[in-house]
């Protein structure tokens, strides 16, 4: 007579909401569980052996992680120039200062004088800007984003 023994890992759900998955970088279902070993005969539970401890389980990837994940911030993924160049012209229009934008177009790869020219292109060479942080921003902004003071007319 053959005998199959060995152990098995049981889970209770704790909890469950969404958050943010390391490995699948982005926020996802999950639930929090506790896990005890338990001692099998043919498969079946017979003998709590101990508790493994409390785990995070992601519920797409399935990978599991210690609790203090739940208190992780979603990280910002970094915008494409591709998606900057799309959105330029609303950035802009909802109050993104000029030198900012010249700032992360630079950064993503653009060169400096192209930067400006697309620029122009989206919103115009009329600009306000803030005496108090001189800051540029697109002629249809009216408050500085940075100082919420109010813009004048951009005279070069």
């Amino acid at each position: 007579m053959i005998i199959f023994f060995g152990t098995k890992v049981r889970k209770k759900t704790l909890g469950s909401g969404q958050f943010y998955c390391p490995r699948c970088q982005t926020t996802r279902p999950y639930l929090r569980q506790q896990g005890t070993r338990y001692f099998t005969i043919y498969f079946i539970p017979i003998l709590p052996m101990g508790d493994i401890g409390e785990f995070v389980e992601c519920g797409v990837c399935g990978g599991m992680f210690e609790p203090s994940v739940l208190d992780m911030k979603l990280k910002n993924k970094p915008t494409t120039l591709a998606e900057m160049l799309n959105t330029l012209a609303a950035r802009l229009e909802h109050g993104i200062p000029v030198e900012y934008m010249i700032r992360d177009l630079t950064a993503a790869g653009l060169e400096l004088e192209t930067a400006r020219k697309a620029i122009d292109s989206a919103i115009g060479t009329a600009r306000h800007y803030c005496p108090a942080c001189s800051l540029t921003y697109a002629a249809s902004v009216q408050t500085c984003r940075e100082c919420q003071k109010p813009l004048e007319p951009y005279r070069p």
